[in-house]
């Protein structure tokens, strides 16, 4: 079983991305993520924290995630208002082309299935897996089927050759 509520706290500099990059690797080899989710998730963490890194005041930040194998939340704290409301609020396509901060925010919006405003200064970027997890156990299931399809095969064969 995986151990849920793990965290990190990361110093909001722009060279530690790579820590970032190390913490969803080691969530996603946990939880038997695929590629598709693996790069979603990644590209929408890394894009907060580059928004972080670039609009809050906070000198480190601490992610957490928490998965129940239908969906991942991964929780930044802290953030500040600002960040929040940036985050939660609607992003104006005029302004995209000129703001950076409104480029993350749509890619994230873009990668994420739900942006939660979790508590004060704490947000959630909430990952649907359910589909992810329903594929391996149909794969899994048939493969059972196949296995124990044969043995009975192979059993009334030598039942029958007795």
């Amino acid at each position: 079983m995986v151990v849920n509520n793990q965290s990190i706290t990361i110093d909001l500099k722009s060279d530690k991305i790579r820590d970032i990059e190390l913490f969803v690797d080691k969530v996603c080899d946990q939880l038997f993520i695929n590629d598709t989710y693996y790069g979603n998730i990644l590209m929408s963490v890394s894009e907060l924290f580059n928004y972080l890194v670039d609009n809050n005041q906070n000198e480190s930040i601490n992610i957490t995630y928490n998965s129940n194998y239908e969906s991942i939340s991964i929780s930044f704290h802290p953030i500040d208002n600002q960040s929040i409301t940036d985050l939660s609020g609607d992003v104006d396509f005029e302004q995209l082309m000129h703001q950076d901060a409104n480029k993350n925010i749509f890619l994230i919006r873009s990668l994420v299935d739900k942006i939660h405003h979790v508590n004060e200064g704490t947000i959630s970027l909430e990952f649907d897996i359910s589909a992810l997890h329903n594929e391996i156990y149909q794969k899994r299931s048939q493969l059972l089927k196949n296995y124990f399809s044969k043995q009975s095969v192979k059993e009334k064969v030598n039942n029958h050759n007795d």
